[in-house]
């Protein structure tokens, strides 16, 4: 087992956790509760942490922690071709229906709030 991925907050440390799990890789995700402890401990030490259950793994996983951590922030919204949800522009699922919203539903590219795609 080891560490690959130290996040500043939960939600990040989840969204690569569920990333991850996409991939059939098995992970654990340690000091999720930490953060009440901050102050007391360094600010470093109550960070949560992604672990690989799996050495074998470790390759894939990296791969996946590289794309995490290169996805841009989001800016404006998307809306979805499948239900009509808005959704954060960085988002590859909608939230509400699962569907691609990278893609429209005529399979042009989706374009986010004010044109842009």
């Amino acid at each position: 087992m080891k560490r690959i991925y130290s996040a500043s907050d939960l939600v990040d440390a989840r969204l690569l956790a569920d990333s991850l799990a996409d991939a059939c890789i098995r992970t654990h995700l340690f000091n999720a509760n930490a953060i009440g402890a901050m102050g007391d401990l360094p600010f470093g030490e109550t960070w949560p942490e992604v672990w690989v259950a799996d050495d074998r793994d470790l390759d894939r996983a990296e791969t996946i922690v590289a794309a995490h951590a290169s996805r841009p922030a989001a800016r404006g919204s998307v809306r979805c071709a499948g239900c009509g949800e808005d959704n954060p522009s960085n988002f590859d699922c909608c939230w509400s229906c699962g569907a691609d919203v990278r893609v429209g539903g005529d399979g042009c590219p989706a374009v986010a709030a004010g044109g842009q795609p």
